[in-house]
């Protein structure tokens, strides 16, 4: 996690780094907010594309003290920016899945990848089952008790309520990305790890 600092999105940043392939030279954090990951990121990769198409968000987040050469903003739209297909590495993507169309931003993601690359996610999903509402119930204790122990940070970009279930997302992922590993997580969230094949 970056220092104390905390929120639903940073407990979830190792997760994504630990997914990381071997020698990853180039990634692309779509959505990235006030670019936590995008500057760890660049610890582990050569050059880390950051996109964002809210204005401000992205003028805050090149704002940020110590400033990392590795990593380069961009103010745009994942779904239209002229990135050629095969381009990245890895591609990081945290609470911002929801608000891109579903099925064509995973299409999109596939095609970006090189082969071995690595598309890692954490995703938010509308509780719809007894089990979603059980997992919220007792998220609410875990996240109250962690804000207590870590200073927390707010998302500082746009938010938008999910509107995809964990089982539409899961059916999406399994017809699109075979192979991929969807886990449900405890703080209102959910993980997606796929690899592209060679």
């Amino acid at each position: 996690m970056n220092g104390d600092a905390w929120n639903h999105n940073i407990h979830y940043h190792d997760l994504v780094l630990r997914a990381l392939p071997a020698h990853a030279q180039r990634a692309l954090d779509v959505g990235c907010g006030q670019s936590l990951l995008a500057r760890q990121l660049a610890i582990h990769c050569e050059e880390v594309i950051a996109i964002d198409k809210d204005h401000a968000t992205l003028v805050s987040a090149e704002g940020k003290g110590n400033a990392e050469p590795r990593v380069k903003f961009i103010e745009g739209d994942v779904m239209t920016y002229p990135f050629p297909d095969g381009s990245f590495d890895v591609i990081t993507i945290v609470a911002a899945l929801h608000h891109l169309p579903l099925k064509p931003a995973l299409e999109r993601f596939r095609d970006l990848l090189r082969p071995g690359g690595v598309l890692a996610a954490i995703g938010l999903f509308r509780s719809h089952t007894l089990v979603d509402f059980a997992y919220f119930a007792t998220a609410m204790s875990t996240s109250y008790i962690l804000r207590c122990a870590h200073r927390y940070v707010d998302v500082g970009a746009p938010l938008q309520d999910p509107q995809e279930t964990l089982r539409e997302i899961r059916t999406a992922c399994d017809a699109l990305l075979p192979g991929s590993v969807l886990k449900r997580q405890l703080l209102f969230r959910y993980s997606l790890i796929w690899r592209k094949e060679f």
